[in-house]
């Protein structure tokens, strides 16, 4: 509790005093339509647009300080009008290092690899596993933090307080905390990454991948085990969750790129899942461009079979 005080308290006194600022505005558009796995109501036209604010300033000393705001209207559901997200965070940078204070979110399935489709097919497609996987909440008010190490960049993370986002007590009582650390170092012609998680709650995951390079494109292969318990949704017997996964990725030609991906789940009820996913996206200039996701999922599901999406993605 000191040294945290203390760390704050530090970080304040150090961006004391600023010296330029800059502000952008940015924006996205979608259109899709969706072929979802569900069996009645399985076809959906989804529309969603974004407009985002960025703001960053240098101090005197050279330490950057950046925030970010954004007017939504998500796609994941139907509404009349849009939402406002961000702005429960502030990022610092100095000296190869950056810190981010606020809302955070932690890794909590480290290792975890396989998934190549896009948000829209990733977020409607109507599957569902029966495979319990992940904490059971996995950000809140805390504090992130990454750097260089020579060749490797370490990550870690500390959340509180995983019932509050801005303004959380902390280590208030009945709320968990929540630690993460990951290091990635290249060796060789590999980059391997590993990391950990764990929470009050007596959950805890660890995990590792390594990536290459591999036929004019890039191959990701990890695996993760996390020890979840019985208030997790889909978890009726605590103990370990297993997920082996890999991606390949390459571009066709300057404008056109394919992924495809693979990933088998296992947990202590002795539910299992098989997922595969591949995804086409050809750049159309002027920030435009066009895609086709595909999700199957076979196992032990609630809902099983696959699920195709295609639309059009817009960057202003």
């Amino acid at each position: 509790m000191k040294k945290l005080t203390l760390a704050l308290s530090a970080i304040a006194a150090a961006f004391s005093a600023t010296a330029s600022a800059d502000v952008s505005v940015s924006g996205s558009a979608s259109a899709s339509y969706v072929s979802n796995a569900a069996a009645t109501d399985n076809t959906d036209l989804i529309v969603g647009t974004n407009v985002g604010f960025a703001m960053s300033t240098t101090t005197a000393g050279g330490v950057g300080i950046s925030a970010s705001l954004a007017a939504n209207l998500t796609p994941d559901s139907d509404v009349t009008a849009g939402s406002v997200s961000g702005g429960n965070s502030v990022t610092f940078t100095t000296g190869g290092a950056t810190i981010t204070v606020g809302d955070v979110e932690l890794n909590d399935t480290p290792g975890s690899v396989g998934g190549a489709v896009g948000g829209i097919v990733g977020d409607n497609n109507s599957l569902n596993s029966n495979v319990g996987s992940g904490m059971i909440d996995d950000d809140g008010t805390g504090l992130k933090f990454s750097t260089a190490v020579g060749t490797s960049t370490l990550s870690l993370g500390y959340i509180t307080n995983d019932s509050d986002n801005n303004h959380g007590v902390i280590n208030e009582t009945g709320e968990d905390s929540i630690m993460a650390a990951s290091i990635s170092m290249p060796m060789g012609m590999y980059t391997i990454t590993v990391g950990m998680a764990d929470s009050d709650t007596g959950e805890s995951a660890s995990g590792a991948s390594v990536s290459a390079a591999m036929g004019g494109g890039t191959v990701v292969v990890g695996y993760s085990t996390q020890t979840t318990v019985v208030a997790n949704a889909d978890i009726t017997t605590a103990g370990d969750t297993t997920i082996a996964g890999a991606t390949y990725a390459m571009s066709l030609d300057a404008d056109t790129a394919v992924k495809v991906g693979y990933q088998s789940q296992k947990d202590a009820d002795s539910d299992s899942t098989t997922r595969v996913d591949a995804s086409i996206t050809r750049s159309l200039g002027g920030g435009a461009s066009v895609y086709l996701d595909m999700r199957s999922l076979s196992g032990d599901a609630a809902v099983d079979g696959t699920a195709i999406g295609f639309g059009t993605t817009v960057s202003f």
